[in-house]
């Protein structure tokens, strides 16, 4: 089977919202600047970044992503601006306040739209606005603007005005945290305007020099992708579309670590995203047949039969998608070959590493990449993808942590923090790996 995910010191279970590992946390306090431990992210919405389990915030999304909330389990979404023309996300028109709120209301999800086109976001009120529209709907929720900072900011301090408000309120946000976790996500909020909102929403004093995101600062141009450190970032499968915003904002090299149509002389396409399909569902059946996105096993496996067949397209014939040439899939599923050809037509350099989602990762696995990864990241920014950014995230820490000296615990903090735990009992590989490429863990006093 090609599509199964590592079973590795794991069980797969679908908990609602997303594909979630049980995993031992092991005995290493990390200190992790997020609000809470982070979720593995989904198949659909990898590029959603979690304040909480509850709330998740992006960009200026397209009517697919809308659908895609419905697909992961979302009960909700809320537009932080009413906007009737968002515009385009590379090439692809993003939803028009008119158009996310028919879409939503197709899929039966809660929508609500907050903030007048042009009205402040960095205040007080905003955040009292969001705060009244959270509290009343359904979560989990994703919340979305075409301006990522100004959702980032205005969800981040709703989490610490309800910490001032609701003393049984978690997570418990104060300044400290809100920085740290503004800082983790690429963000910066230490203008003088944002920190006396801050200060005015906490009820703490202005805090004079907060921690810094170090992450390339032109990477919102992008901001599907998750920060790992300075030039690094992973994400799940792109779309044609990103190539131009990825060259637009400065990226210099993309890493594909998905197979190919074949890997070990085995068919061997990976899924691709279908609306109203779920993704644990294998692309071959026992004997190599392609089955997946043939219509009579998409059609036992639709993920809510009851949905309007407007919810694909206003002709379409049925409530499900067979077939998604925006992220690279042909009749069978992901082809990475028509991903490598069209990257031809772009400025970016396009590097295909490829690891199989059933990767036992080891020191022998990361030196196998490790100087072509170490020269790909003196380039500039580099952007690892695979399918959900499990993959990249294992490897991209791992090249981070390598090409600026840092040690274990910083890895183990920061995949952590992507949504990965990682120890000796939970992808324990990928530990052994670290520790041996990096040394083990330093005593503490």
């Amino acid at each position: 089977m090609i599509f199964q995910i590592a079973k590795r010191n794991t069980t797969l279970a679908r908990c609602g919202l997303l594909f979630i590992r049980s995993m031992s946390t092991g005995h290493v306090d990390l200190h992790l600047d997020t609000l809470a431990p982070r979720s593995i992210p989904g198949f659909k919405l990898w590029w959603a970044k979690e304040v909480t389990p509850k709330l998740y915030v992006a960009g200026g999304l397209t009517d697919t992503q809308i659908k895609y909330a419905h697909d992961e389990g979302f009960n909700g979404v809320i537009s932080l601006f009413h906007e009737n023309d968002p515009g385009q996300f590379g090439g692809e028109k993003l939803a028009s306040i008119s158009e996310a709120r028919y879409v939503a209301t197709i899929a039966g999800l809660q929508f609500d739209a907050i903030l007048t086109e042009n009205e402040d976001w960095a205040c007080v009120k905003a955040v009292e606005k969001l705060t009244d529209s959270i509290t009343k709907m359904e979560k989990p929720i994703l919340l979305y603007a075409s301006k990522p900072q100004a959702v980032a900011f205005t969800t981040l301090l709703h989490t610490a005005y309800m910490s001032k408000l609701d003393s049984k309120y978690e997570p418990r946000v104060n300044s400290e945290k809100f920085y740290k976790m503004s800082a983790l996500m690429g963000m910066d909020f230490t203008e003088d305007k944002f920190k006396s909102v801050v200060a005015e929403i906490t009820g703490e004093p202005i805090v004079s020099n907060p921690p810094k995101c170090d992450a390339y600062p032109n990477w919102l141009g992008y901001w599907l992708g998750h920060p790992v450190y300075k030039n690094w970032f992973t994400a799940g499968q792109i779309r044609r579309g990103h190539l131009m915003e990825l060259e637009a904002h400065g990226f210099k090299s993309v890493i594909n670590m998905r197979v190919g149509k074949t890997f070990n002389n085995n068919p061997s396409q990976e899924t691709v995203n279908l609306i109203n399909i779920p993704d644990n569902v294998n692309t071959y059946d026992e004997n190599y047949n392609p089955v997946r996105q043939k219509t009579s096993a998409l059609e036992k496996v639709v993920i809510d039969p009851t949905l309007d067949r407007k919810h694909i397209s206003p002709t379409s014939k049925v409530n499900y998608e067979t077939e998604n040439s925006e992220e690279y899939g042909d009749e069978i599923g992901y082809n990475e070959e028509i991903e490598s050809e069209h990257f031809k037509g772009s400025s970016l350099k396009y590097y295909h590493l490829p690891l199989s989602i059933n990767t036992t990762f080891s020191a022998d696995v990361f030196q196998q990449y490790k100087d072509k990864l170490l020269k790909i990241g003196n380039d500039g920014p580099v952007l690892f993808h695979c399918t959900i950014g499990q993959r990249t995230a294992f490897m991209g820490v791992l090249a981070a942590a390598v090409q600026y000296n840092k040690d274990l615990q910083w890895a183990l903090k920061r995949i952590r923090e992507l949504g990965f735990t990682v120890n000796e009992t939970s992808f324990s590989d990928v530990y052994k790996m670290y520790n041996d490429v990096l040394g083990p863990m330093q005593a503490t006093q």
